[in-house]
Order: C-alpha cells, then sequence, then structure tokens
C-alpha cells in the first residue's frame, strides 16, 4: 500500500529502475512495510522528486530574486536602524556579522557593495522612495514563497494583496531580527562592567566565546527564519512538528554545503568562465545551492507528512482483529 503510494507520484516513464527497485523492496504488509520506509528512503523520494518537478530551475530564479532583493533589503534595514536606534553603524555591524557566517569567497564578492550602499543611500521609509525599497525587497520571499508552494503541492488560495503584506512583514522581522543579533553581540562585552567582574569581561572578549555567541545566535536566527518561511510563508497549515524535519536538514545542509563550497572554491578558478563577473557567480551559485537545500526540506516534509497520513489510514482501515494483534 505504501509502496503504491509513494509509486503513484511518479510518472511511468520517468521511473528509475534502481528507485523502483527501492521502492518494490517495501511491498509487504502495511505496518511491515511502513518499517522498511525509512527516513533515508524517504529523503530519496524527495531528492528524486526534487530533479522530477524541476525545482533546480525555480531554485535558480530564488537566488537571481534574492541578489535583486539584497541592497534594497540592506538599505531598509539601515533606515530601521536609524529610526529605532538612531544610527546607521549598527545596521553596517549586522551586514558583517551576516556576512562572517557567508563562504569568505562569497562575503567577499558582495560586502564591499552592500557596506557602500548602506553608508551612501538613505531612503525614508515614509516616501515613494521607501515604498519601492520594500517592494524590491520582497522579490526574494514572494519567489520562495512560490517554490515552497511547489513543493508542499497546494495552490494559493491567499489574496495576492495579503500574500504581499506578508512577504513585507516578513522582511521587516528578518530586519529587526538582524538588528538585535548585532545589538546583542556588541552589547554582551559591555554588560560585564555592570558586574565589574573582570574574568566575566575577559571571558566575554575572548574571540572564541565571540565566535561561538555569534554562531550560536545566528542558528537560533536561521532556524526561526526557515520555520516561518514553511508554517507562516507558504500555502496551507503547518504545525511546529510538521515544518521540523526540513528545516533539520536545511539547517545540516547548508552547514556542509557552506564548509565544502568554501573549499571548493580555494583552488577553482571561476575567472576562466565568467571574467570580470567571476565573483557575483560565486554569490549566485551559492544562493541557487542554498534555496536547493530549502525547497529539498519542503519537500521532505511533504513526503514524511504522507507516510504519516498513510500510516494512520491503514490503521484506521486495518479490522479489529489486526488492531488487537498489533497491540
Amino acid at each position: 500500500m505504501v509502496a503504491s503510494t509513494v509509486l503513484s507520484f511518479i510518472p511511468a516513464a520517468v521511473r528509475l529502475p534502481g528507485f523502483n527497485r527501492m521502492i518494490e523492496n517495501t511491498k509487504g504488509p502495511p505496518a511491515k512495510a511502513m518499517a522498511r520506509m525509512t527516513k533515508t528512503r524517504t529523503l530519496l523520494v524527495a531528492i528524486y522528486r526534487l530533479y522530477e518537478h524541476s525545482q533546480l530551475s525555480m531554485a535558480g530564479a530564488v537566488a537571481f530574486s534574492f541578489v535583486v532583493s539584497l541592497f534594497p533589503f540592506c538599505i531598509l534595514m539601515a533606515s530601521l536602524a536609524g529610526i529605532i536606534f538612531g544610527g546607521r553603524d549598527l545596521a553596517q555591524s549586522a551586514v558583517e556579522h551576516l556576512f562572517e557566517i557567508l563562504p569568505a569567497d562569497v562575503a567577499k564578492a558582495l560586502a564591499p557593495q552592500v557596506e557602500e550602499i548602506i553608508t551612501k543611500s538613505r531612503i525614508d521609509l515614509m516616501t515613494i522612495g521607501g515604498a519601492v525599497t520594500l517592494f524590491f525587497a520582497t522579490s526574494a520571499v514572494e519567489t520562495l514563497r512560490a517554490a515552497l508552494n511547489f513543493a508542499y503541492r497546494v495552490r494559493e488560495t491567499r489574496p495576492y494583496i495579503l500574500c504581499l503584506i506578508l512577504s513585507m512583514l516578513h522582511v521587516f522581522v528578518t530586519a529587526g531580527v538582524l538588528l538585535a543579533l548585532s545589538w546583542t553581540l556588541l552589547v554582551a562585552p559591555g554588560l560585564a562592567t555592570v558586574f565589574k567582574s573582570e574574568l566575566l569581561t575577559s571571558f566575554l572578549n575572548w574571540s572564541l566565546i565571540q565566535k561561538g555567541l555569534l554562531y550560536g545566535l545566528s542558528l537560533l536566527v536561521i532556524s526561526f527564519e526557515l520555520f516561518t518561511l514553511h508554517i507562516w510563508l507558504a500555502a496551507g497549515k503547518r504545525t511546529i512538528r510538521q515544518a521540523a524535519p526540513g528545516v533539520a536538514l536545511t539547517l545540516i545542509l547548508w552547514a556542509v554545503l557552506a564548509t565544502l563550497y568554501s573549499y571548493y572554491l580555494g583552488f577553482s578558478n571561476y575567472t576562466r568562465f565568467y571574467a570580470g563577473l567571476s565573483q557575483l557567480m560565486i554569490a549566485l551559485i551559492f544562493f541557487q545551492l542554498t534555496a536547493v537545500i530549502i525547497i529539498l526540506g519542503a519537500e521532505l516534509n511533504r513526503g514524511v507528512s504522507e507516510l504519516r497520513r498513510q500510516s494512520k489510514n491503514n490503521r484506521d482501515e486495518a479490522p479489529p482483529d489486526a488492531n488487537q494483534a498489533a497491540a
């Protein structure tokens, strides 16, 4: 039952023989089939669906829109910092902390331009220019929402204006969270002076502790962002438990991706292929791979939900004697 359900999602013309054998091995009594359908096989199904439904191309669109929206977002964050904290220095610090968790070559390609934009561009949020900046800053969010909806196989039933407002709100929340993260990293060492403890001051000023604090808070921020994407941004209703597998997969794969991509760029020469555009392409490719693993997380969540639903249906449809025997 489970095997036929999984195979029903895959057109016969494009099924892979090895993939078919893997699924066919799960045939048998429902309970035993569910036991054999491990998390690894669920992940393989999610990866196959990613390829089957051309989500790699959609990830390219997400990466492009991310680059388009990055600079307006930084301008917006600088304006927000000026309103809340009375200056743009905190926004520049937030951008620096953001680039610290990216591969060095990706940060090198974007950091100078972003810092120049923050220092030179001044936008009042309550003007037409501010509205236009906010609209372009939501570009990546809107494109990612469309990709997640496709991965979850759901149609967007909410009015477009409501989706746009949610995307804008998501941009504001993200900017606020990044500013709060930067403020925490800046203020934490100074808090030690309140307790007049030299040991605590030295501890918080230790570079290793500061790095750990940065990566720990960044992990919380990224997790929060991913949960909002799956639960709040994408169409349909999902609980934290339903979104958790995809979020965990994305976090793990992103850490692996950042490490391997940095290692790869250490010996690869992109100028042979892209000449003067090599730095931009390094960033674009990294963002595309990031989009792929976010979409893969949604595919995994959908696969896990399907298996849970099928398991529940099998238990409900089983005769009373079978249920008692299972108990």
